[in-house]
């Protein structure tokens, strides 16, 4: 499985087509987690990007939870009908990031693609810059309470 680290500056087109970093594209063994990639809505006001294989354990670890709970029911609604289908990279690393998504994240021009272990979260700039400067402070207290 995919482990996605590192953070890169890039840009959003006005065709919102979004350049994935090569070096996370080749940490995908496609044969085993499959090709292209589920752009879905993240927490915090982030998109995350799954490889096909890991969109399918979130989607276990989501089938899982009580149907009966009305959050359940709306997270799931949300979640999936706001998912986007399966998309692939064109010969230049690219992906179109659907409007609706990019709304939601908020993202102007410039992004932040941050790799989270599991998955790849983007970034408006300017978000990222409020998140890590709110954030990083407590790094190392937030370390020693987790673990």
């Amino acid at each position: 499985m995919s482990m996605f680290t590192g953070q890169y500056h890039h840009t959003i087109d006005d065709n919102n087509r979004l350049a994935i970093p090569s070096s996370m594209r080749k940490c995908i063994d496609e044969k085993e987690e499959g090709k292209g990639f589920y752009i879905t809505p993240g927490l915090d006001r982030c998109l995350a990007i799954y490889p096909p294989l890991q969109f399918e354990e979130v989607a276990k670890k989501i089938s899982q939870l009580n149907e009966t709970n009305q959050k359940t029911r709306i997270f799931k609604r949300l979640f999936f009908s706001r998912s986007s289908t399966l998309v692939t990279c064109d010969k230049q690393g690219r992906v179109i990031v659907p409007q609706h998504l990019k709304e939601y994240a908020g993202l102007e021009k410039e992004i932040v693609i941050a790799g989270v272990m599991d998955k790849i979260e983007v970034w408006d700039l300017k978000q990222w810059n409020r998140f890590e400067k709110e954030n990083v402070e407590n790094f190392e207290k937030d370390a020693e309470n987790l673990f």
